[in-house]
């Protein structure tokens, strides 16, 4: 009798326990290191950088991808490969051949692939196409190649790739044909072994960002929280001019120094999706808080044609932002996550490129003027899209 009374506990321990740790695994409530009051330093906002040529902004992913197969079939030490999502198609196979190819020349081989992200290959799997991480047929137990998946480790939404230790190639694109041929997105390359071997020690080791360097790298790991402080930072010292172009926007931080930027005087654009893979509900209604907020002509928002899976930021022309980092609650606070941050001069082809490329996606895109009306239905996809994406 004693047995039977005992079976609801235990039943209900392991309940409890299940969704404690499918909680932990999607969501880290536990979040990541301490967020700090201060980021970007007095001197980085003082004076743009006297030298961005380190620096080469790729974008879409025929560029992106090119430049990453090409470093990657240059290779003759190492490779390090970190994605959210690698999918069984097109170009997740060029990318497996090509780091075999690697292994057999006698690079070392180091691929880490988050498990949450397996969530989106889910369609592929059930089709017979599980991630090349996964397969015999993909990398996996392929001589020279080391996968790792860490099943219980904090969720890391970042995407780099790192070659020879003197090239790193990073932002928001995982390994995807979405991503090289159908979405718009960004991607930044380092091209210099001293900044590339100080992006190793921030990544891999939690040291910080060295100071006196032509750009930042903030990111969200166990050490700090820095993403969110160093976006806030950058949008309230914007004097003249702000372009966001971000595929989902919900953080309530950002949404409020959106205003305060808008209402000091600064032409705010704000770019998002008019066709989103997910997070639609969640970008309506941060539109219908932006509009509700009365900031008139300094506000203006657009919706680009399709999908674009930009995470980007440029203030007054020459403060630009590029990562992997959404502009939502977990971004910001629970996933692993890499934005770096330059000052650079409007003649820099870094900037330059970066400025122009917003201003055509500016111009590609519609405004959007009226608040949407959104269903109850709608608004709970909204407030459960804007925790979980």
């Amino acid at each position: 009798m004693r047995k039977r009374n005992r079976l609801p506990i235990i039943l209900g321990a392991l309940v409890v326990l299940f969704l404690g740790a499918g909680l932990q695994f999607f969501f880290n409530p536990l979040g990541l290191g301490p967020e700090p009051p201060i980021f970007l330093s007095k001197e980085f906002f003082a004076q743009p950088t006297e030298d961005l040529s380190s620096l080469t902004l790729l974008v879409d992913g025929r560029e992106a991808f090119d430049k990453t197969l090409a470093a990657i079939d240059a290779a003759a030490q190492a490779i390090h490969v970190q994605t959210f999502i690698w999918k069984d198609d097109v170009i997740g196979r060029k990318v497996v051949s090509s780091l075999k190819r690697a292994s057999e020349r006698g690079a070392a081989v180091t691929v880490r692939k988050d498990m949450v992200g397996t969530v989106f290959e889910l369609g592929d799997l059930l089709a017979g196409k599980p991630s090349p991480v996964f397969t015999g047929a993909g990398l996996k137990d392929f001589p020279g190649i080391d996968v790792q998946l860490d099943l219980f480790g904090d969720t890391d939404h970042s995407k780099y790739f790192i070659v020879d230790h003197g090239l790193t190639i990073l932002g928001g694109m995982n390994i995807a044909d979405e991503y090289h041929t159908q979405w718009h997105d960004y991607m930044v390359c380092i091209a210099s072994e001293v900044w590339t071997r100080a992006f190793e020690e921030r990544v891999f080791k939690g040291v910080g960002w060295p100071t006196a360097t032509p750009f930042v790298v903030a990111v969200n790991d166990r050490k700090a929280t820095e993403i969110q402080t160093a976006l806030i930072e950058m949008i309230d010292h914007a004097v003249e001019t702000l372009i966001i172009e971000h595929a989902y926007f919900s953080a309530d931080a950002i949404i409020a120094a959106v205003r305060r930027a808008a209402r000091r005087g600064v032409q705010v654009d704000i770019v998002l999706p008019s066709e989103p893979d997910t997070h639609g509900p969640a970008n309506k209604v941060t539109i219908n808080q932006l509009l509700a907020s009365a900031l008139g002509p300094k506000l203006r928002l657009f919706f680009y044609p399709g999908m674009s899976h930009a995470k980007v930021a440029l203030a007054d022309g020459v403060l630009a932002a590029v990562g992997s980092a959404n502009l939502t609650p977990r971004s910001m606070w629970s996933s692993k996550e890499i934005v770096l941050f330059a000052h650079g001069r409007p003649e820099d082809a870094f900037i330059r490129k970066l400025r122009d490329q917003l201003a055509a996606d500016i111009a590609a895109s519609r405004p959007v003027t009226a608040p949407f009306a959104l269903s109850f239905g709608d608004r709970i996809k909204a407030r459960v899209g804007k925790y979980v994406w």
